[in-house]
């Protein structure tokens, strides 16, 4: 089970973040998608909730070879928040622009339940199909605003 509980932010600004990452993902089909994370190349095994079950360092012909079968892309900014190194930042580009993504990974599901979110963090998204990079890869432009709508 994730324990994971996902919020919207509507601007990164005076929040205190790390560097950016850069992720580049894309996904081949519902358990297996690579990425680009700045120069390394990774091959990532999902099971249906989500779950990474397997994780290698792949070489860049064969993540353009994979790429090449893709059925979506994602692009997005990995940040941490410097206050609390259990939430993250993901900032998307492209397709899926205009979302910020706030992820607070917790340690059990009571926590999870107790959890109140900081003052900053916008509408939770954990049971929408914006909580997840794999729910997101299958909604079109379209389909991702009137989504994103919702919660702005």
């Amino acid at each position: 089970m994730r324990l994971t509980r996902t919020f919207i932010a509507k601007s990164l600004d005076n929040i205190s973040l790390s560097n950016p990452i850069r992720y580049e993902r894309y996904y081949i089909n519902d358990k297996l998608r690579i990425q680009k994370k700045d120069n390394y190349y990774e091959k990532e095994i999902l099971d249906r909730q989500n779950v990474l079950l397997e994780k290698s360092v792949i070489t860049e012909e064969e993540f353009l070879k994979l790429k090449s079968t893709a059925y979506s892309k994602i692009v997005r900014d990995s940040y941490l928040y410097l206050k609390n190194n259990n939430i993250s930042i993901k900032k998307y580009y492209g397709d899926y622009e205009g979302l910020n993504r706030v992820e607070v990974k917790l340690s059990s599901k009571e926590e999870m339940d107790l959890y109140s979110k900081e003052e900053w963090m916008g509408e939770e998204i954990t049971y929408s199909p914006l909580a997840f990079d794999k729910d997101l890869s299958k909604l079109n432009r379209e389909e991702f605003l009137k989504e994103l709508k919702k919660y702005l």
